[in-house]
């Protein structure tokens, strides 16, 4: 069965996608389709992920460095959507770099420590809270 950890893995799976597209075609579309799905999966995971990682881990400083690094990337994606041409390219660059940091970090570290303590039951409500985020959000 898919959990809510495994939605986020293919969510970060995704986003890797459509930098690859983007680095293979430079086509300035796919920029808006990684910021849509950037800001989607931000919005799913401060509203299902980081609540109940703060309520189970007894570790704040792993919740609170992974949300930081949101807020980097909503600092990236708020800088490169006015942008064409060469800038436009080297800030999704830079923004992929950060995006990779976290992704590296939540994959690494947060994920596995939820893991550990949720209980599968809590996992799928993480699973139905993402997709209801989701759907929200458009």
């Amino acid at each position: 069965m898919i959990n809510g950890i495994h939605l986020l893995i293919a969510d970060h799976e995704r986003v890797d996608e459509l930098f690859d597209r983007f680095e293979a075609t430079g086509d300035a579309t796919l920029v808006g389709q990684i910021v849509d799905a950037l800001s989607a999966h931000d919005q799913a995971e401060h509203a299902a992920l980081y609540p109940l990682a703060g309520a189970l881990l007894d570790d704040a400083d792993l919740v609170q460095r992974s949300s930081r690094a949101h807020s980097l990337v909503k600092k990236w994606i708020e800088h490169l959507v006015n942008l064409e041409g060469p800038p436009l390219t080297e800030a999704v660059g830079e923004l992929r770099l950060v995006v990779a940091q976290h992704v590296e970090d939540e994959e690494g570290n947060l994920f596995p420590a939820l893991s550990d303590v949720a209980t599968p039951d809590q996992l799928d409500g993480l699973a139905a809270r993402i997709e209801q985020n989701k759907q929200r959000v458009g």
